[in-house]
C-alpha cells in the first residue's frame, strides 16, 4: 500500500480576530492542516470548515508571559510548518522570542527592534518624518516641556499613548489645563505618551495592506477606503471599498523600506481636506481585522507570506480588483440603527445585500459556522464580567474619540 503523507500543519494564533478566517481559508486551500489557537472558548474561526483543530491558550491580556511560554512550548512539542500570529499582543509576545520560535518553525516576523518601530507610534512618526511622509503635527514631551507644548498647540488636540490597543488611552482635549491633566493620566497608565494635531474627520480614511520581501521589493499592496463606521461619526469601519490610490501605497512602501520592514504590514491614513493631503496616522505591525479585503481584491497574501518564509523568490502581484466591498454586517446594522439622517443617503445603499462585488467579513453561505461562532463568542462575553468590562472600556474610548472628532 502507498504510504499516506500527513498534511503539513499551520498554527494560527489569536483565532478570535476577524483576520483569522481568510488566513485559515488560504492555508486550507494550499493543502494545510489548519490549527487555530485562541484564549476564548468560542470564536468565529473555531467553527470554520477551514480549521481542523482548535487549541485554547492562556489569555494574552491577563497572562502575557504564561501565554508566550505556552505558545513556545506548543511549537517545540509539535511540528508546525509555519505559525501565524495575528493581533498586536501575541505578535509582540512571539516577536520578543522570535529566534526561539524560528528554531522550530517558519515565521514571517521582522526582528524585534524593527517590530517596535511599528508598534510604538512615537517611533513610527519619527521614522515617517525622516522619509518625508505627510503627518499630523506631533509633539513629544521627551523633546520639549509639556508646558511649552500646551502653550504652543492649536486646540483641540489629541493626547495619545505610544503603545496601546484600539482607541484605549486616546483623549480629546480642549485647553491647556485639560491637556496637562490628561497627559499625566495617560502617561501614568500607558507610559510613553505624546500630543497630536486633530485632523478634521471630513475626509476619507484609508488602509494599506502590503508585503515587502527582505530586499524591500513591494510584492503586493491593496489600498481601501473606510466608507461607514460604527459609531457613525467615526469608530470601527463596517464597510470598506478597494480603491486605486498609488500615492498612499507609495507612502506606505517608502516608510516600510526606511525602517527595514519585510513581510506583512498595515497602515492607516486620513485625508486632510484642508491641504488635500493623505496623512499617516499609524502602522499596525499585524493582520488588520479587515484583512479579508485583500482576499476580495483577488490577492492571496498568506500564500505569498508562506513562500517568503520558505525562502522562495516571489514575483510582485501589484494588480488588484478595485470597487470591491467588505462588509461587517453586525456593525453595519448598528450603523443603520444609529446613523439617522445618513441612512438613505449612503452609497452604496445599506439595502444592497446580494451585490456580487460585496464580500462579508464573517458570514458566508458556503461556511455559516463562523457566524454561529461569532454569536456564541459575544454571548460568552456578555456572561463574563471581566471580559464585558474590558470591551465596554474599549468601546467607550472609541465612542468618546468619535464624538469629539
Amino acid at each position: 500500500m502507498p504510504r499516506i503523507t500527513e498534511r503539513p500543519k499551520v498554527l494560527i494564533f489569536e483565532a478570535e480576530a476577524k483576520s483569522a478566517l481568510p488566513v485559515a481559508e488560504s492555508f486550507a486551500q494550499q493543502g494545510f492542516h489548519v490549527v487555530a489557537c485562541s484564549s476564548r472558548r468560542y470564536c468565529a474561526a473555531f467553527y470554520s470548515r477551514a480549521v481542523r483543530e482548535r487549541i485554547t491558550m492562556p489569555n494574552e491580556y491577563v497572562q502575557p508571559k504564561e501565554c508566550q511560554q505556552f505558545l513556545l512550548q506548543l511549537v517545540k512539542r509539535r511540528r508546525f510548518e509555519m505559525i501565524v500570529p495575528l493581533g498586536d499582543i501575541v505578535s509582540d509576545l512571539v516577536c520578543q522570542r522570535r529566534e526561539e520560535f524560528i528554531e522550530h518553525t517558519k515565521l514571517m516576523l521582522v526582528p524585534y527592534d524593527i517590530f517596535r518601530v511599528g508598534r510604538d507610534k512615537v517611533e513610527t512618526i519619527k521614522a515617517a518624518a525622516r522619509c518625508g511622509i505627510p503627518l499630523p503635527e506631533s509633539y513629544f514631551p521627551e523633546e520639549q516641556s509639556l508646558d511649552e507644548i500646551a502653550s504652543l498647540v492649536a486646540y483641540p488636540v489629541l493626547v495619545k499613548p505610544a503603545i496601546a490597543n484600539g482607541a484605549r488611552g486616546i483623549h480629546f482635549v480642549h485647553d491647556k489645563q485639560e491637556l496637562i491633566q490628561r497627559y499625566t493620566e495617560v502617561a501614568r497608565e500607558f507610559g510613553r505618551t505624546f500630543v497630536q494635531e486633530l485632523i478634521p474627520h471630513k475626509g476619507l480614511q484609508y488602509k494599506v495592506d502590503l508585503i515587502l520581501d527582505r530586499d524591500g521589493t513591494l510584492l503586493a499592496g491593496v489600498v481601501y477606503s473606510k466608507i461607514r463606521y460604527y459609531p457613525p461619526s467615526g469608530g470601527s469601519s463596517v464597510l470598506n471599498e478597494t480603491v486605486d490610490h498609488p500615492e498612499i501605497l507609495e507612502y506606505a512602501a517608502r516608510l516600510a523600506r526606511s525602517i527595514g520592514w519585510y513581510g506583512l504590514c498595515d497602515f492607516d491614513f486620513i485625508y486632510d481636506v484642508r491641504d488635500r493631503t493623505p496623512k499617516l496616522m499609524e502602522i499596525n505591525p499585524r493582520f488588520p481585522e479587515s484583512f479579508r479585503m485583500c482576499q476580495a481584491a483577488g490577492v492571496d497574501f498568506p500564500r505569498i507570506l508562506y513562500r517568503l518564509a520558505c525562502g522562495e523568490s516571489v514575483e510582485p502581484h501589484l494588480a488588484y480588483r478595485t470597487n470591491r466591498y467588505l462588509r461587517f454586517l453586525p456593525g453595519d446594522v448598528l450603523w443603520f440603527l444609529t446613523a439617522k439622517g445618513q441612512r438613505l443617503r449612503t452609497r452604496p445603499s445599506f439595502f444592497r445585500f446580494f451585490d456580487s462585488r460585496t464580500t462579508y467579513q464573517i458570514f458566508s453561505w458556503r461556511d455559516p459556522g463562523p457566524f454561529m461562532g461569532y454569536v456564541l463568542e459575544n454571548l460568552a462575553v456578555l456572561l463574563d464580567p471581566a471580559e464585558r468590562a474590558f470591551r465596554l472600556r474599549l468601546k467607550a474610548a472609541q465612542v468618546s474619540r468619535a464624538q469629539n472628532e
